[in-house]
């Protein structure tokens, strides 16, 4: 039954203040010693959508005892009511405040709504508990906006524990306020809150650490971030030199200020190893290759380093643009975004449209950046096999190859069948005819094994000129003769494809081809060896479907020369 109704005084508790906490927007109650509610306002009311004539008198379990409040979205649950009138004992015994949170569901279908309760004690005469007062706020927003930004810290923190991939906050003298935990524990450290209050002069040599803080000083300075610096690291503990791509941008504070620095730095230095021994292979490949007349050499082996090189290549080149493409200045652009919005962040989580996409987006990065590391493996270890096969063809090469240099006496007709003869079969199979209009040319002294290197690519070439030409019959046309000038002058010319005319300054260019199984090093060695003879290649066409002719004119000695004619 519904307890007797409240005394006179306890009713008075808020008689004068009631026109006032009428209007607040907080929902207001008071009760006496034995919980019974002796005032509540408009706002209350409204909230536990009960009149205050059926609330006044009662205490909350009398009220939740009553079948209509047993509904499943009743404001008078009977469990919430059970620990209010718990609490409010608890203040009549010790005179402390509580604080609460009721989750009420709203009426009409509306979403749950969260209220903080703050309930403390009424005092009498003499400091004597004579009831209890409170108040009942809408937190729910708050609630909302604690929610996300509690996930937000949880994503960016998986990032930090994640991430392989150095991620750093620094204050204005380069001292680390907060790192990842890769970096932690590549800097000796157990947790990343070891790292704290250190800088970079703790873990790197004076050769490396002056000039990242220096860069980071011009950084606080300017205001102009650095994007994509690659770094050669060395260390104070002895440990092996290694590289990385940094980029780092200026921390700002709630007002705008620069307060310090935040970056990202990737391990590179396998990359860089790699395009090392690219570089070496390269190298060793060219001395090969100058060494070693085609005539002397296994016919398939600077095919064979091709195709590998060409792979190491495309392989460099992938990784490289993936660790430029990195989604790492994603991740500084969201940490900026965190940052200036550091005092409103769960209100810009909840509110902004940026905010809003935020979460999504750290989730998605977190995969991007494992993803980048697994992509880079892979492609680190194709190309650390592709190396290895590169050594093993350049050293069947040099196996094969002749150590002289020195010129020799050549029967140019000689070379010419020589080289004609290298490229037999694939003119047979292209049922190719072959003119040859060599002059009577005495023996010359020639490099022999360069020029033949380079009679055997251009006899290749026009056989593959062909492919696709199917009006006419393949006709290949060799010419020899001495210039006015008293050059040696090959012509090997073909009628398929031609080229075109913008394309004809790039043909001798490294890695230029028009062939879809081309590697663009043949021609480029040819005028390379062309040049190191003292001569020149040359190509000729008058375009698309009209053929083409290369021209090597070499330097002569010419004294006992037979006239010319034609063969």
């Amino acid at each position: 039954m519904p307890s007797q109704t409240a005394s006179v005084s306890s009713a008075t508790l808020l008689q004068d203040t009631a026109p006032i906490v009428e209007q607040l927007p907080a929902a207001i109650f008071c009760k006496d010693t034995a919980g019974r509610f002796v005032f509540v306002n408009e706002r209350f009311s409204q909230l536990k959508r009960t009149s205050a004539d059926r609330i006044l008198g009662r205490t909350a379990t009398e009220i939740a005892s009553s079948e209509a409040a047993q509904e499943p979205d009743s404001p008078w649950r009977l469990e919430l009511a059970e620990r209010e009138d718990r609490q409010h004992a608890q203040i009549i015994q010790t005179g402390q405040q509580l604080e609460r949170d009721e989750v009420l569901s709203g009426a009409g279908g509306q979403p749950p709504q969260t209220w903080q309760v703050v309930e403390s004690a009424v005092l009498g005469p003499g400091g004597a508990v004579i009831g209890s007062q409170g108040v009942m706020l809408d937190v729910t927003r708050r609630h909302r906006e604690d929610e996300m930004l509690a996930n937000e810290r949880d994503l960016l923190r998986a990032l930090l524990d994640n991430s392989p991939d150095h991620i750093y906050f620094k204050d204005g003298q380069s001292r680390f306020i907060k790192t990842s935990t890769a970096q932690a524990l590549e800097f000796g450290m157990s947790t990343p809150e070891g790292l704290v209050g250190k800088s970079d002069f703790d873990v790197f040599s004076e050769d490396h650490a002056r000039p990242a803080f220096e860069d980071e000083q011009e950084i606080i300075r300017t205001g102009l971030p650095m994007i994509g610096k690659v770094e050669k690291e060395t260390w104070i503990d002895g440990r092996p030199d290694t590289w990385a791509l940094t980029t780092k941008m200026p921390l700002r504070n709630r007002a705008g200020e620069i307060i310090g620095t935040f970056g990202i730095t990737k391990n590179i230095s396998d990359l860089k190893e790699a395009e090392r021994q690219i570089a070496e292979v390269h190298k060793q490949l060219v001395e090969a290759s100058h060494l070693a007349g085609m005539a002397r050499i296994a016919t398939n082996v600077l095919h064979n380093v091709g195709n590998v090189l060409n792979s190491v290549n495309v392989s460099a080149a992938l990784i490289l643009s993936r660790v430029r493409a990195s989604k790492v200045a994603g991740l500084a652009r969201a940490v900026q975004l965190l940052d200036e919005h550091a005092d409103d962040l769960g209100a810009f989580l909840a509110s902004d449209p940026k905010g809003k996409m935020l979460p999504g987006y750290l989730r998605q990065l977190a995969s991007a950046l494992v993803a980048e590391q697994d992509d880079a493996i892979r492609e680190l270890a194709a190309l650390s096999k592709n190396v290895e096969h590169i050594k093993e063809i350049i050293a069947a090469q040099q196996a094969h190859a002749g150590a002289s240099r020195l010129l020799e006496k050549v029967q140019i007709r000689d070379l010419i069948e020589d080289a004609l003869r290298i490229n037999e079969e694939a003119l047979k199979r292209r049922q190719m005819a072959i003119d040859k209009e060599i002059a009577s040319v005495p023996e010359l002294l020639l490099d022999h094994g360069r020029i033949l290197q380079i009679l055997v690519n251009l006899i290749s070439n026009a056989e593959q000129a062909m492919d696709g030409v199917t009006d006419r019959e393949p006709r290949l046309t060799v010419r020899v003769d001495l210039t006015p000038a008293q050059r040696l002058r090959i012509c090997v010319a073909d009628n398929g494809v031609g080229i075109e005319t913008q394309t004809l300054t790039q043909v001798f260019v490294h890695g230029f081809t028009t062939k879809k199984t081309g590697h663009g090093f043949g021609l480029h060695s040819a005028v390379i060896a062309a040049h190191e003879m003292g001569g020149t290649l040359t190509a000729h066409s008058e375009g698309p479907g009209t053929g083409a002719a290369f021209t090597l004119e070499l330097p002569v000695e010419t004294k006992g020369a037979a006239p010319l004619s034609a063969g």
